[in-house]
């Protein structure tokens, strides 16, 4: 009787053994797997995918990775490892409410997704290392498309990107200390108040990019703040350029605005002003050496 219990308490001990490395394996799978009509019971396995990206995060790894099987909505997420979430095979159909990202230390990644903020919100960063956002769209928000309001140091890369129809701003870098070093290349950011508002502490270069019919500003830098503009156009806003920062212009065109520019710039002489109702302050020329 007692070799009986012995052996049940051993067989018992196994399988509870068993089923938590069985939790902690689905709890830290590399790559996991998102669906339009996926169910948040399975183990966001590719044959079984879920369908909450909260969910999604939560069955993957810290340097994992999420992907999209097809298109489908995927809730709103707070984000604290570092992960790269792609949904290229949605077919640009994958949407999420809000992001938010807290994750200090950590690499975030998001690429082909929509994010409709249904007016709470589109992405918010707290805390990261770095932060690259590829092929993503922000519209219909009442809070910033894109906010990063991290602690300073900090990378943030927007490629190929849209920021629409945005009550507030519609990307805002304005670290809470130190510095927040931002790229932003072929960004489109259009039909909010601000198009790109920067902090002190924001330094922002921006190339090949479009900033048009923004009701307050298309680009707009507070004191403290850096920013550099190459090969872009800053169109039918309110104001083009509005700064009391360092602003760097060159090879780009600053037309039809009600005011072209707001204090001091700075300019290679290689710009075009026209057609804006005032050009407002005109830029110092300087040399490129």
């Amino acid at each position: 009787m007692k070799r009986l219990l012995t052996l049940i308490a051993i067989v018992l001990t196994a399988a509870a053994f068993t089923v938590q490395l069985t939790s902690l394996a689905r709890a830290q799978n590399s790559i996991t797997y998102l669906a339009g009509q996926g169910q948040d019971t399975n183990g966001c396995f590719i044959n079984t995918p879920c369908q909450s990206l909260s969910v999604a995060l939560g069955h993957t790894s810290d340097g994992g990775a999420i992907q999209c099987v097809d298109a489908g909505y995927f809730g709103s997420a707070t984000i604290t490892i570092s992960v790269v979430i792609d949904c290229v095979a949605s077919g640009g159909g994958a949407n999420a409410e809000a992001i938010t990202i807290n994750a200090p230390g950590k690499i975030v990644t998001l690429r082909n997704i929509a994010i409709d903020g249904f007016g709470r919100g589109g992405i918010d960063i707290i805390a990261a290392a770095s932060v690259y956002l590829e092929n993503v769209l922000v519209s219909t928000s009442f809070m910033p498309g894109i906010k990063d309001h991290r602690a300073g140091p900090g990378v943030l890369v927007i490629r190929n990107s849209s920021i629409v129809n945005i009550q507030g701003v519609g990307i805002l870098v304005a670290p809470s200390s130190g510095t927040i070093g931002a790229e932003l290349d072929n960004v489109s950011s259009a039909y909010n108040s601000y198009g790109l508002a920067v902090g002190s502490g924001g330094r922002v270069m921006i190339k090949n990019s479009v900033f048009t019919a923004n009701t307050t500003s298309g680009i707009q830098v507070d004191g403290g703040a850096f920013v550099g503009v190459s090969s872009s156009q800053i169109s039918f806003n309110s104001t083009g350029i509005a700064t009391g920062g360092t602003v760097a212009v060159q090879n780009s065109s600053v037309n039809s605005n009600t005011t072209a520019i707001s204090g001091a710039t700075q300019s290679l002489g290689n710009n075009l002003l026209f057609a804006n109702i005032a050009d407002g302050t005109a830029p110092t020329i300087i040399s490129g050496r």
